[in-house]
């Protein structure tokens, strides 16, 4: 069975769920079971009782799940961006079903108010049946459409939620929430495979000891390559739907799901490319930049942009080419945007001792403050038709892969340069 037939079948098995949950008189027994404990808890579905914690609290929670918190933060921002033409809540959760970290406009579905917010308690026992405590309870993945919320509050809303389990402990749970009008089957297939890679990551770092950086590459690149399959099937309910339907206004929203598949499949493929090991070789850099500058020569002739290369070093250094070219690309690539006229951009390499420096230079209007400490984070900068990942990229690309180091130093109306410093291959030039 192909792609279409799995998203087909899985687009009529919604179509059949949703209408019976708006037309039926009987709840699932999933939903009639989590009723049942909401009574046992003396919840009142329309008097619930937020429980929030406190900024010192919440710290103190931030600082016991860091470990949690830094694998999700990715796909949380993935998700997120995914949905980001809709009112959306992805969240993660702790054991105890206390938010820990959040994404995406919480404040269109009801926020603080509605105990939408960080540092909210999403157990079953506070709000009841939800994505995140039914998941907690109940150890595995779970959606609650609409009505079938025991609180009244959340009626308008269709939340999928996954637990994440790392050697048979529930650490804490995913949740993607949305007016019940987008809610998307398709959904739980990828949450269901972030969550997947993040216990397979959990679980590496549990059992080892020590950790080998190229093996986790391997792990990390096989974790993010297996959300291509629950991708395939989300663009093909899309194009499905699209297929399905004669009103303009459904068949807006079935194109803008392939979009964003599009779109999250373009960054599963650069994080594939990022996180696979590479092997390295003894190269002149030389003549990689060059290729690059007379790759972008055209543009900046078109926008005026002085564009030139100071070589003032020949010596080798260990890198991948691909890996090297595209971190020099996406350099570039950002200073030329980044100049809105007439300016001028300057690469250069010199030997300095036992490195090679590689500067590139802009005189654009320099990097925000509130942006500096943050710039080389993933989904941080992105631009209309990016990622978000080309920085990250790049630091992790310099940093990681060719064991370098990379900064910049900006001044506001003045400019930008970026430095890149590798070791010298000195054996082989001896």
């Amino acid at each position: 069975m192909n792609n279409f037939d799995v998203a087909r079948d899985v687009y009529a098995e919604w179509e059949s769920f949703v209408s019976n949950v708006k037309k039926s008189s009987e709840a699932r027994p999933i939903t009639l079971e989590s009723w049942k404990r909401c009574s046992e808890f003396d919840l009142q579905s329309d008097k619930l009782k937020y429980k929030f914690l406190s900024e010192e609290e919440l710290s103190i929670k931030i600082r016991e799940n860091s470990k949690l918190i830094e694998i999700c933060k990715p796909y949380l921002e993935s998700l997120s961006l995914s949905l980001e033409e809709i009112p959306h809540i992805v969240s993660l959760a702790d054991k105890e079903g206390w938010i820990i970290d959040l994404r995406g406009t919480p404040q269109e579905l009801g926020g603080k108010d509605a105990g939408l917010c960080l540092g909210s308690n999403w157990s079953e026992k506070v709000i009841g049946n939800n994505g995140i405590g039914t998941a907690l309870r109940l150890r595995e993945p779970v959606l609650v459409h609409g009505v079938e919320h025991f609180g009244m509050v959340y009626g308008s809303c269709s939340c999928i939620g996954v637990p994440i389990i790392s050697n048979g402990q529930v650490l804490g749970a995913l949740d993607i929430s949305v007016p019940v009008q987008y809610a998307h089957p398709a959904r739980l297939h990828i949450l269901t495979a972030c969550a997947s890679s993040i216990e397979s990551v959990l679980t590496y770092i549990n059992n080892s000891n020590n950790i080998n950086f190229s093996a986790m590459n391997n792990l990390i690149s096989t974790a993010v390559h297996d959300l291509k399959n629950p991708l395939s099937v989300i663009s093909g309910l899309g194009q499905l739907g699209n297929k399905a339907t004669d009103e303009d206004k459904i068949k807006s929203y079935f194109d803008r799901i392939v979009i964003q598949a599009d779109e999250m499949n373009k960054m599963v493929t650069e994080l594939i490319n990022v996180f696979r090991p590479e092997e390295l070789s003894s190269q002149n850099v030389n003549p990689i930049i060059e290729e690059v500058i007379n790759s972008y020569k055209p543009i900046c002739d078109y926008k005026n942009i002085k564009l030139t290369f100071k070589c003032d070093c020949n010596d080798l250094v260990r890198i991948n080419r691909k890996l090297f070219k595209r971190s020099v690309e996406n350099l570039l690539n950002n200073a030329v945007q980044s100049m809105n006229g007439e300016g001028t951009i300057t690469i250069g390499t010199k030997s300095c001792g036992e490195t090679l420096l590689i500067t590139v230079k802009d005189t654009a209007g320099g990097i925000p403050e509130e942006m500096r400490d943050i710039l080389f984070e993933p989904f941080v900068f992105k631009r209309s038709g990016g990622t978000g990942l080309g920085l990250f990229m790049v630091y992790y690309t310099i940093t990681n892969t060719h064991k370098g180091r990379i900064w910049f130093e900006t001044e506001p109306g003045n400019g930008t340069t970026f430095s890149i410093e590798l070791p010298l291959d000195r054996q082989l030039q001896l």
